[in-house]
């Protein structure tokens, strides 16, 4: 059997959280009060995006298998942009946004390929802790943009569904911070971050489906 560092299969081992979810929150959505098809679409983002996350942390992180996770990881925040999108904001607006966050998207992963090992170069450090590269960054700043489309809807937001979103936006800040961390980053023996971020974020997808569920079952 070959061998793996015990970070890359805890990586690895832990993305399975994330098809798991991701399949549970289609089955949920199917069982239960239905959601807009947009919706549907964002949780089989989440089991879309497990897989690559699976394959790059248990095969040796290589470059194609790195651009399919930043890839699936990008349009699964897209997916969720352009849900929030067509649930409070007009044609226009959602035009105008989810076009040019997708075209954003579309040219980072160009110049990914062009670019190579030099898109794996960190654009913010923390040191020898972690930090982010640019598709990372590209990939936050997705996600912020698609939690702030909610709050600026807020008020249109049923008052028994925003805790929730309040949960859910908890859960996205803590997995920002353990994301800060390498991939091969351990401390005290068993707190893996990367891997544990891969927990956190299936638990915020929960939070996001009972957050959808408070809002339209």
């Amino acid at each position: 059997m070959d061998s793996i560092p015990a970070w890359a299969l805890a990586n690895a081992v832990s993305a399975y959280a994330i098809v798991l979810c991701g399949l549970f929150l289609l089955a949920l959505t199917a069982l239960m009060a239905p959601q807009p098809w947009r919706w549907w679409a964002v949780y089989a983002g989440v089991l879309i995006t497990g897989i690559p996350t699976v394959w790059y942390h248990g095969f040796g992180e290589t470059l194609t298998a790195g651009f399919f996770d930043i890839g699936t990881n990008l349009l699964l925040v897209w997916l969720i942009q352009v849900a929030v999108l067509g649930d409070y904001y007009s044609r226009r607006t959602r035009r105008w946004v989810a076009g040019t966050t997708g075209a954003l998207i579309l040219l980072f992963l160009a110049w990914k390929l062009a670019v190579g090992p030099l898109s794996r170069v960190n654009a913010l450090s923390f040191g020898d802790f972690g930090g982010f590269h640019v598709g990372e960054v590209l990939l936050i700043l997705n996600a912020f943009l698609g939690v702030g489309l909610l709050y600026a809807r807020l008020k249109r937001i049923p008052p028994h569904a925003r805790p929730l979103l309040y949960l859910m936006t908890g859960i996205f800040l803590l997995g920002l911070g353990l994301a800060t961390a390498s991939n091969q980053q351990v401390d005290f023996r068993i707190l893996a971050y990367h891997a544990t971020w891969h927990i956190v974020s299936a638990f915020g997808f929960l939070a996001l489906w009972a957050f959808n569920q408070a809002r339209f079952g």
